[in-house]
């Protein structure tokens, strides 16, 4: 039986990844004579356009050239770029507001930091198009499954037992990045097997939303 069902491991995207928020904070709190943010060693006039171009770099778009950015510190340089890449995620997951963005990037002045804000946001759809993509390569397909049902009597522990059990294998291909097939074997009683229809019923739900939009 064919069946066109995704595994997406969305750690690798950054969805929802744990710390970062954190991580911008813990940078934004790095105080190194007197800077408190990477993006203040950019020169203003060029701070918009690196903006614009590390996000075009993120959707696929060549690197972002410290060339053009050689005023700012090659190592500082780097962490610009991941602060651009964190806030440009973490707007799009709705886990930052202009507010705290404008709060974040203080140093850089309010209209400054509104300005990132709005830049990032409206780019919104192109981040959201990276992000799923960036998911898809770390994607275990499923390919076939086979199952069957047992009644077990008894056990070691329980005399009159009398439970159904549901084993199902599933046959998947890697990700992207790896070779070969996998299997994985699966044991359920009957109220875990109503749980698993409900969160499949609930992913398939959250997908037909996403691809209306």
């Amino acid at each position: 039986m064919r069946c066109p069902v995704l595994f997406p491991d969305t750690r690798q995207a950054g969805f929802n990844k744990p710390g970062t928020l954190a991580t911008l904070n813990n940078n934004n709190n790095n105080m190194e004579g007197g800077v408190a943010v990477p993006l203040t060693l950019i020169q203003p006039q060029y701070l918009l356009q690196f903006v614009h171009h590390v996000i075009d770099y993120m959707c696929g778009g060549p690197g972002v050239s410290h060339e053009m950015y050689k005023d700012c510190p090659l190592d500082k340089f780097w962490l610009a770029i991941q602060q651009v890449k964190t806030i440009a995620q973490e707007v799009t997951l709705g886990n930052l507001t202009q507010e705290k963005v404008v709060s974040l990037l203080s140093p850089l002045g309010q209209k400054t930091a509104e300005n990132v804000y709005h830049i990032v946001n409206a780019r919104n759809a192109e981040v959201v198009d990276h992000m799923l993509r960036e998911t898809l390569k770390n994607t275990q397909h499923l390919k076939d499954f086979d199952w069957n049902v047992r009644l077990s009597v008894a056990s070691d522990k329980v005399l009159d037992l009398n439970e159904c059990f549901l084993t199902l294998h599933l046959h998947t291909s890697p990700p992207q990045s790896m070779k070969g097939t996998s299997d994985l074997c699966v044991e359920m009683t009957a109220p875990q097997v109503d749980s698993l229809l409900v969160q499949l019923k609930s992913a398939q739900d959250t997908l037909t939303a996403l691809s209306l939009e």
